[in-house]
């Protein structure tokens, strides 16, 4: 069981709405626009390259929207398996050893599902890359 009160646990549903939220806004705005203004002026940068260049600077711009995407649908990802968290009651506990994450790592990743020694250890057998916080 959570060492999380009712009213922490709301308040970190409340959190992690909040950010469901924003992430398919995001996610909405990088599909509908391809281009932002942001890499409009990135691509006007390049303005005087030949027409080669000019297509290796738009596919980096694509690529850049699709890792934007790739990235946010992950998040979102996470976001919503820690509201069935919350909902089931697990929130707040480690998927590997079962001990409560402390208050302070929901603080700073609400979405996290492990403590950080499991996590360091889940980040070495993946080879040190990072997986889910």
């Amino acid at each position: 069981m959570s060492q999380l009160s009712k009213k922490d646990l709301d308040a970190f549903a409340r959190r992690l709405q909040e950010r469901r939220r924003a992430l398919i806004a995001e996610i909405r705005q990088e599909i509908e626009d391809g281009e932002d203004e942001h890499s409009m002026a990135l691509r006007d940068q390049f303005d005087d390259l030949d027409p080669h260049d000019d297509r290796a600077v738009s596919d980096w711009v694509r690529e850049v929207g699709i890792a934007q995407v790739v990235r946010d649908t992950r998040e979102l990802d996470d976001v919503e398996a820690a509201l069935l968290r919350v909902a089931d009651k697990s929130y707040g506990m480690c998927v590997d050893c079962g001990e409560a994450i402390p208050r302070a790592r929901l603080d700073a990743t609400p979405s996290a599902v492990r403590c950080v020694p499991c996590q360091e250890k889940a980040e070495a057998r993946a080879g040190g890359v990072k997986t889910s916080l």
